[in-house]
């Protein structure tokens, strides 16, 4: 027996389609930032990364991007969707690890690691219910129509 359709059930696509849209919008931010910040940015990961710093944030930032439009236009959204999440966690962590954050800037770093750890639940919630109908993972999955040839009427 199918169950009753609540008055949400007809927004449900449409909801999914807004999440996708904020959700990509962390990804686009953070690759902006990243592109307008490129000095700062090298500057930051010298230490770490030394010569290998400028492809590291390349390659950071061309994922950001790629992996954003995937997820706005709904494309392998449930798998892209987790890739995003674990790289979110991860990025909260490496980022916004507020447990070694000087106290000055302990609650600022608080704050940007559990909105962060939100994202990546928003991410999660992605994986685990799809993309909706307005996305090219549910326009893949249609049946593509097949035109059977006319016949000729016989005499």
């Amino acid at each position: 027996m199918a169950k009753p359709a609540t008055y949400m059930d007809k927004y449900t696509s449409l909801l999914a389609l807004y999440a996708r849209f904020f959700l990509c919008m962390s990804l686009f931010w953070n690759a902006g930032f990243n592109i307008i910040g490129w000095n700062v940015q090298l500057a930051m990961l010298m230490p770490v990364a030394q010569s290998f710093a400028a492809p590291i944030l390349s390659a950071v930032t061309a994922s950001e991007i790629v992996i954003g439009i995937a997820i706005l236009i709904g494309y392998m959204s449930r798998q892209i969707a987790c890739l995003a999440a674990v790289y979110t966690v991860t990025n909260a962590c490496v980022l916004h690890s507020f447990w070694t954050a000087q106290p000055s800037m302990q609650a600022n770093e608080a704050m940007n690691f559990f909105q962060s750890m939100g994202v990546a639940g928003g991410f999660f919630l992605l994986a685990a219910f799809g993309p909706g109908e307005y996305s090219a993972d549910a326009k893949l999955k249609e049946p593509t129509a097949q035109q059977e040839p006319k016949s000729e009427p016989k005499t």
